[in-house]
């Protein structure tokens, strides 16, 4: 019984953290940085890179591919990390609760926000020939990346009208 006591305060506390955007966001990056510090070496990739020559924003990780030309600058594969959390919940809760309307409104709420931010990320990280012309929205949860991928076409429009690719813990590599 203590046991499962110190587990549900751990349950808790995880719970805390995860309700400050800023927490879910770099709990998202050390998802990201995780798999990608067991998978890669240091030279294969950096964290915070400014991928546009002419911009002031870093991407959360990208990844170092080899260049071409005089210069044999590296091209990178920008990868940002993003964990919508309130709408995934509310999904989820109105999923559990059986109210069709809900979930079909959640849902939406759902693939509306993945499409804004690979939106944004587009605009902000995909830069060729400085990076690939295309990047990675990184989801920290298979849970929440199933349910992307359960949303009709959404996979596939993000490729291909932003150049978008969704990622998972698990299909990320």
């Amino acid at each position: 019984l203590g046991e499962m006591q110190q587990l549900a305060t751990g349950v808790g506390d995880l719970k805390l953290v995860l309700t400050r955007v800023r927490s879910r966001g770099g709990w998202g990056e050390v998802q990201l940085e995780n798999i990608l510090e067991q998978t890669l070496t240091q030279d294969q990739y950096a964290r915070g890179v400014r991928v546009r020559p002419d911009g002031a924003e870093m991407v959360d990780f990208a990844v170092r591919l080899p260049g071409r030309g005089e210069a044999d600058a590296p091209v990178w594969l920008p990868i940002d990390a993003k964990f919508p959390r309130e709408d995934y919940e509310r999904l989820l809760d109105a999923q559990e609760a059986a109210n069709a309307d809900d979930a079909r409104t959640a849902g939406d709420a759902l693939e509306r926000r993945v499409r804004d931010e690979a939106k944004r990320i587009r605009g902000k990280y995909v830069s060729a020939p400085h990076t690939t012309e295309f990047a990675v929205l990184f989801l920290p949860t298979e849970g929440l990346y199933a349910e992307v991928l359960r949303r009709p076409g959404l996979f596939e429009a993000m490729q291909r009208e932003q150049r978008i690719t969704i990622a998972g813990p698990t299909t990320l590599l």
